[in-house]
């Protein structure tokens, strides 16, 4: 395949748009950089502290369809990370963008902020996981050459409940799948 043939795919793929997951029905997709100053005035009224650190401006990090609608939610970089960053979910509700609202395994709901990005001795990964409609969060911490802590959370897309519910099974399964990848990435 040459570049051109690449580029010309993906330029047709890019200009499809969104596609609804329940009825194959293109949709509009979000362009979440035309509305970035609306999505940067949200980081700064609902991260006041993560806002007050911030090194540069919230920014778009990806987009995805979590909740099935065939919209999409953004994951920001919320601008005040060093060796890591800061992050967090957001969505549209009509066509102004919200901070999602994530239910933690203490049943507390409210914005979260997701670490992503490596330290010298410690990390996290963040993952809009479209098929799911859930977010996957892993962090991890050394202590000295030693793992001394690694876990992943899910938090998958309630429709009734409007968040993102924590569920302990995927948890437990996708947790041990990135702490296993990152201990062998560790090794090396």
């Amino acid at each position: 395949m040459t570049r051109e043939t690449f580029l010309a795919g993906m330029w047709m793929l890019g200009s499809v748009g969104a596609v609804n997951a329940a009825t194959g029905i293109p949709t509009a997709a979000v362009d979440w950089n035309t509305i970035l100053p609306a999505v940067q005035r949200v980081v700064h009224h609902t991260f006041p502290n993560e806002s007050a650190d911030a090194h540069y401006p919230a920014a778009v990090v990806l987009t995805a369809d979590l909740s099935g609608t065939g919209g999409s939610e953004a994951l920001i970089n919320l601008g005040s990370g060093g060796y890591t960053d800061d992050v967090t979910v957001m969505q549209l509700q009509g066509e102004n963008p919200v901070a999602a609202k994530f239910r933690g395994h203490d049943d507390k709901i409210g914005p979260m902020v997701f670490t992503s990005g490596n330290a010298e001795d410690r990390g996290g990964e963040v993952r809009l996981i479209a098929k799911d409609h859930a977010v996957f969060s892993g962090y991890w911490e050394m202590k000295g050459p030693k793992l001394k802590e690694c876990h992943g959370d899910v938090y998958q897309w309630d429709d009734m409940a409007k968040n993102f519910a924590y569920v302990k099974k995927m948890s437990k399964e996708m947790g041990k799948e990135y702490c296993s990848a990152v201990a062998a990435k560790l090794k090396k």
